[in-house]
């Protein structure tokens, strides 16, 4: 696998015109501004920029706005979309879904992986933490990075270290040794790093995930887990391993203590609502959350299930919050509705912090990711309001409420023109749904409808 450390020079950028919705404190909306970009960062942002011999993008009636980013995705189970779908128990997920993972080569998940980051691009999704918990070999996670390298995307690959569950204690050593190797080769300078990806505590034990701790932290990765079962916040803080370098995903039976342990170490939780609220999970931890000061940030979590569409998550997330305040309210006798301080919680702007300026941060990448500012990197999308115009009102809320993938009309990635005019530039979408299907003829044990093209 080559060196990912270093950045190609693009050429410059100018993207004019377009109302630009910075997430920056400092610059705040701009209308009719310009952006201009030279080699992988944002260099001026502002009204009637002049670059001589820079490559220009009309984005007149166009938002601007930093790139998406997924703090929750499991790339490698692209190719399984829709087997989850009416699924209601976790044992439906564990026999549907995660029992295929020991029939995944290190082709299958090279295929997968890149044909969920091509997807993922596509729909103005130009960072995730892709959390791969289907590393079973050491080939599997080349495979995986390989993958990544390919599409370009920024990616924070986060290497699983929960193998199979009769696995012996040999398994994790080499996870441990491999890890290791791969921080040395890769470093953490390109758009390609290295995380991890910790044990679940109810698969394993503290002492593991102490290890596995201390390792990630040796190297300087970040880490995530899955937290799940209630308690387990304040089982790794009282382990001494809790850190704000750890990202806890779901965290939906965190009580208010955890939440503000959490809080106070100036850390974040990955939520994936359409997951969690489909799968009969308690909601109140997007509220309780939001209100402790945890840097709250949204994921996709699994093709298998929900589609790869970030818009998708906003909405549903900003309409789960309010609809938590609602119940409080009727609870307390206070219906009809009515605003009084502090409620309704949350704006469609705070949908769009959670998916950009929260997960640069939740990345480790918070003070150069997430923004549209001189300095920045230059990720960053365009979305389309025509043909049918824009909202009237936050064009925040145009993004979120108002806008899909469909509507994605560019996409720059490190200073990279990735989509434009609607179409992908250097990658092609027939080439990952070929690739979807090679995973399939090979993975399933029966086939499915769907499983192979007619």
């Amino acid at each position: 696998m080559p060196e990912t450390g270093t950045q190609s020079t693009a050429p410059a950028l100018l993207i004019r015109d377009a109302t630009v919705l910075t997430m920056d404190d400092t610059l705040g909306d701009l209308d009719r501004a310009d952006i201009l970009v030279s080699g992988d960062r944002i260099t001026a942002v502002g009204q009637n920029l002049s670059a001589p011999g820079a490559e220009t993008v009309d984005a007149r009636g166009m938002i601007a706005l930093p790139g998406l980013i997924d703090t929750h995705m499991h790339a490698w189970q692209t190719p399984l979309k829709g087997l989850y779908a009416d699924g209601w128990t976790f044992d439906d997920y564990q026999s549907r879904v995660f029992r295929l993972r020991e029939n995944f080569t290190p082709e299958d998940i090279q295929d997968a992986t890149f044909a969920g980051s091509v997807q993922m691009i596509d729909g103005g999704v130009t960072g995730v933490l892709d959390f791969c918990h289907n590393v079973m070999s050491p080939e599997h996670a080349e495979a995986g990075l390989r993958a990544h390298q390919a599409t370009g995307q920024r990616v924070l690959w986060a290497y699983g270290m929960l193998g199979s569950f009769d696995a012996p204690p040999e398994d994790h050593a080499w996870r441990l040794e491999h890890v290791r190797e791969l921080t040395a080769r890769i470093g953490d300078g390109g758009p390609l790093r290295l995380g991890m990806a910790l044990s679940s505590l109810e698969f394993g034990d503290l002492d593991r995930t102490a290890a596995e701790v201390a390792l990630a932290r040796e190297l300087g990765l970040r880490m995530t887990v899955h937290q799940n079962p209630a308690g387990q916040i304040r089982a790794l803080h009282e382990a001494g391993l809790l850190g704000a370098d750890i990202l806890p995903a779901h965290a939906n039976a965190a009580d208010d203590a955890e939440l503000e342990l959490l809080a106070g170490l100036g850390g974040g939780i990955s939520f994936t609502p359409e997951g969690e609220f489909g799968g009969g999970r308690s909601m109140t931890v997007l509220n309780r959350a939001h209100r402790a000061g945890v840097c709250s940030s949204l994921g996709i979590d699994t093709n298998a299930r929900v589609a790869i569409d970030m818009f998708a998550a906003m909405r549903l997330t900003y309409l789960l919050m309010r609809n938590v305040d609602a119940a409080e309210e009727r609870e307390a006798g206070r219906y009809p509705l009515a605003r009084r301080p502090g409620t309704p919680l949350v704006q469609p702007r705070h949908m769009l912090e959670y998916a950009t300026v929260n997960a640069a941060r939740s990345l480790g990448l918070g003070h150069e990711l997430g923004r549209i500012a001189p300095g920045a990197l230059a990720d960053l999308i365009l979305v389309d309001t025509a043909p049918y115009g824009v909202a009237l009102g936050d064009p925040a809320a145009h993004v979120v409420l108002q806008a899909g993938p469909g509507d994605v009309d560019t996409v720059v990635v490190g200073g990279k023109l990735r989509k434009r005019g609607g179409r992908l530039t250097d990658l092609d979408a027939a080439a990952a749904g070929e690739a979807t299907y090679r995973v399939r003829s090979r993975v399933l044990d029966e086939p499915v409808a769907g499983s192979a093209r007619p």
